[in-house]
This record gives structure tokens, C-alpha cells and sequence, in this order.
């Protein structure tokens, strides 16, 4: 059996006690002799098995304690190691130099283990945010996790006007204390921006000339969707420069906000239409200009990461009511006997770009007259609408009866008579466009008269 240092000790001891009870029956002078040597030897039994070296106890670089035992910290400094499974890859430095100062304090050893475990560990206190129970981002302290709320639920501004009247945040928040690993720890912004977009990752693009919302998300294979999501508030009124986030979030928390706020809103006005005998029945005319009211409207808004989600008016004050418009609708029937004279069929100007008759191997059986797209087209003379719809190379196409001639009107943009619907000289049919086949904005102006197509300029000499 192995003897304890305490046994050895006490063997020693009685040793030197055997030792010096046989001096007593030696002379005086031999005696003394024995009995100091006894006394150093009894110093030295007690005294230097005490005497084992101090040594400093560093984890990379940083002192964590004093001990006696070198090796037992060795070996424990190994088990704690390979317990978590990073023995063969820990990069962690231990040393263990021996004290050079006399005084020097031995460290109790369960706090020793405590220090050694953490510091060979990379462990430190550290309070971890919950979601709804999940450990979302740890910080270093309390306070931290506290200012990384209170950012998360500033972070959504209110409209200019707005009161808050309540803020908070929808999930289950809790935050514990709890020994992790140093790597784990966030920074404070890290934190927030984690929570409100789901990671901290970062990707922007700046806007060229050029660039739509709609070719952005092409060529970063999204849709507009997922880009407007990724930046609240962006319209499609993009600038050189602007820088455009491509991070789509998908946030841990939902920031609720209620608030309150008062507008000023206009109240549209009525409008009530009366007859009059001497307007055509294609005419109208205000009689009574309609004017807006005005109120002050107060709104409860429900705000989820910044998106109004819920609004409520609770309150409406009328500052000024709302004058009715008073319209006046023609009942007169317009003439349908042609004048025999044609006027000119846009309501302003235009150029003649193509004359009729043959042209470049083709009959042209009209004129084309070249005017801004959107331009009025107005019937020459006094008839009945006998076509109104798409009239193959014609596009949108009308053609009114005259009696004894017919006038057509070629790649309008709108058509705004009806089959069947009489109309009066000067009355506007449609508007120019480009529509059949067209190489661009003007009217194609026909005159068929006897069955086949007349030079329409022979038309306008007494316009």
C-alpha cells in the first residue's frame, strides 16, 4: 500500500524519536551531539515536503492562478479538453512558470478549475435574447441586451405628425444569463440589425442610368416584390446613385406601433346634371363650377415593422362643406344633313407627310396629315357614324355617313362616338394615335364618295 505524505512524516518521526531515546545511554558530550542532529533532521521531515515550487498558471498569456501541483493541472487542463472535443484542434496556450516571489497566494482549487475550464474554453458570462423560447443573439451584458430592445422598437419611425400611443414587441422577449462561448457574442448593432432582418448580412446596389426596379430584380434573379420589401417606402422614381438594399429581411420580431394623427382632407364634391334644349346632345357644359370642402380627419394607424396594417378614423371635424357642381346636358339633336363643305379633321394644324394617289408603286387612297399623338380628331361635316372598332391596317378606325359621301379616319389612338350615333361637323370622334399599320403618330383621312375614294384636298377648297 502506498503511505500518504502524512504517513511517511509520522514514520520519520519515530525514527528520529527511536534515535534519540538510544542517546541517552551514551556519554554527555556524544549525546548532544545526536540530539542536534536529530533536531535538524526533524526540521527537515516537517518542513520540505512544504516546500514544493508555486507556479503561475497562464492561458494565453493571461495569469489564472497559483498551484503546488503541476501536474494534476496538466492532466485536468487535458480532461477539460477532451470532454468538449477540441483537444486535437484547440489553438489555446497553456504554461505553467514557476513564482519567483515568496508570498505569492495559492489559488483555492475549485476556482482554479472554474478559471482554467473558461479561459481554455474561450467561456464568459453572456446574456442570450429569446424569441418565442429560440436563443436568438447573445450580448455581453444585461444592460446591452436591454439597449438592443429598445433600438429594435425605434428603429420604425412614426409619419411626421403621428403620436405614439402604444410601442412594443408582438414575439415573447426574454433574456437570460447564461456561461457561452466568446465567439457568440454580438456586437449591440449587430444585435438589432440581426432581429429586425433575420442576418446580418449585407448587400446593396447603386442605381445606373437606366435602371428600373423591374431590371434590378432580373438580373439579381428577384422579383420587385422581394426589392420593395427589402426597402420600405421605394417607388419607382429611382435615382443615379441611390443605393438599393438586395437583402431580402425576414425579421425575428414584429414591432408593433398604434398611433394617432390628424389630417387635413379635402371633401369631394356632387356633381348633378341638368337639361338644356339649346346644347347638342353631345354637348355639355358647367354651369355651377363644383368646389372640395374640407375636414380634419383623425386616425388610430397600426404600424408592423413600419407597414400600416390596421387604420381607424375616430374623430372628423367639417371646417368647410363641399359647393355641388351643377353640369348642363345638351337634348338638342344635331343636324345630320351635310353642309357639302368639309373642315379640316384635327382640331389643330398638322402636316400633310403622304398625298393621295400613287406612290412608290402603290395607291395611297388618302391623305396622311402628321400630328402629336392624343391630338382631337373632329368629324368634317354633319353624319351618322356607320363604323366605330378595328379596321385591320386602318387600327381604330371611323367612318361617318354625309349622304351622298363618306369620310374615314385611320389609326386613332381612342374612338369616342358609337355605331349608329349621329354627329355634327367640329364634334370630337377620337384622338390621334398610331394604331394598324402605322410607322407613327397622324390620321389617315379618307373621302369615298359613288363607291370609290376621292382626293380628299379637293374637299377643303371652301373650308
Amino acid at each position: 500500500m502506498k503511505l500518504t505524505n502524512r504517513e511517511k512524516l509520522q514514520d520519520k518521526l519515530a525514527q528520529l524519536g527511536k534515535l534519540a531515546a538510544q542517546a541517552k545511554c551514551l556519554p554527555p558530550r556524544q549525546r548532544r551531539s545526536i540530539v542536534a542532529v536529530v533536531a535538524v533532521l526533524v526540521l527537515a521531515a516537517v518542513v520540505l515536503p512544504f516546500m514544493r515550487p508555486i507556479w503561475v498558471v497562464q492561458v494565453d498569456g493571461q495569469t489564472i492562478g497559483y498551484t503546488r501541483n503541476k501536474n494534476g493541472i496538466l492532466k485536468l487542463a487535458n480532461d477539460i479538453l477532451e470532454a468538449d472535443g477540441t483537444l486535437e484542434e484547440n489553438a489555446t496556450t497553456l504554461e505553467l512558470i514557476r513564482a519567483k516571489g515568496k508570498n505569492t497566494k495559492l489559488t483555492p482549487r475549485p476556482e482554479l478549475e472554474d478559471r482554467l475550464s473558461r479561459a481554455l474554453l474561450h467561456l464568459q458570462d453572456g446574456w442570450i435574447i429569446k424569441i418565442n423560447g429560440t436563443a436568438v443573439v447573445t450580448l455581453s451584458t444585461e444592460e446591452e441586451a436591454e439597449t438592443v430592445l429598445e433600438k429594435v422598437k425605434t428603429s420604425f419611425p412614426p409619419e411626421t405628425g403621428s403620436e405614439v400611443k402604444e410601442l412594443y414587441i408582438k414575439e415573447e422577449i426574454e433574456i437570460v444569463p447564461q456561461i457561452v462561448r466568446a465567439h457568440t457574442i454580438s456586437a449591440v448593432d449587430e444585435a438589432v440589425a440581426l432581429l429586425l432582418r433575420g442576418t446580418t448580412k449585407q448587400q446593396e446596389y447603386e442605381v445606373q442610368s437606366g435602371d428600373s426596379l423591374w431590371s434590378i430584380a432580373r438580373v439579381h434573379d428577384m422579383y420587385v416584390d422581394d426589392i420593395k420589401a427589402a426597402n420600405p417606402g421605394l417607388t419607382e422614381n429611382l435615382q443615379i446613385g441611390q443605393k438599393i438594399s438586395l437583402v431580402v429581411p425576414k425579421p425575428y420580431v414584429t414591432v408593433v406601433s398604434r398611433e394617432e394623427k390628424t389630417v387635413a382632407e379635402a371633401i369631394p364634391f356632387k356633381t348633378e346634371t341638368v337639361k338644356d334644349s339649346q346644347l347638342y346632345t353631345y354637348e355639355r357644359k358647367v354651369r355651377t363650377e363644383g368646389k372640395f370642402g374640407s375636414k380634419k380627419t383623425t386616425y388610430v394607424m397600426v404600424r408592423e415593422n413600419g407597414c400600416i396594417v390596421e387604420q381607424t378614423a375616430i374623430k372628423e371635424v367639417v371646417d368647410e362643406e363641399p359647393t355641388t357642381q351643377i353640369v348642363a346636358v345638351g337634348t338638342k339633336q344635331p343636324a345630320v344633313v351635310a353642309t357639302g363643305r368639309y373642315t379640316w379633321p384635327v382640331s389643330r394644324g398638322g402636316q400633310i407627310t403622304s398625298r393621295f394617289g400613287y406612290r412608290s408603286g402603290s395607291f395611297h387612297s388618302g391623305i396622311d396629315i402628321a400630328v402629336p399623338q392624343g391630338t382631337p380628331v373632329i368629324a368634317s361635316d354633319n353624319g351618322v357614324v356607320t363604323y366605330a372598332g378595328w379596321n385591320g391596317g386602318y387600327g381604330k378606325c371611323v367612318i361617318i355617313s354625309h349622304g351622298a359621301s363618306s369620310t374615314l379616319y385611320g389609326h386613332l389612338s381612342q374612338i369616342m362616338v358609337t355605331h349608329n350615333q349621329k354627329v355634327q361637323k367640329g364634334q370630337t370622334i377620337g384622338l390621334v394615335g398610331s394604331t394598324g399599320k402605322s410607322t407613327g403618330p397622324h390620321l389617315h383621312f379618307e373621302v369615298r364618295e359613288g363607291g370609290s375614294q376621292k382626293n380628299p384636298l379637293l374637299y377643303f377648297q371652301h373650308k
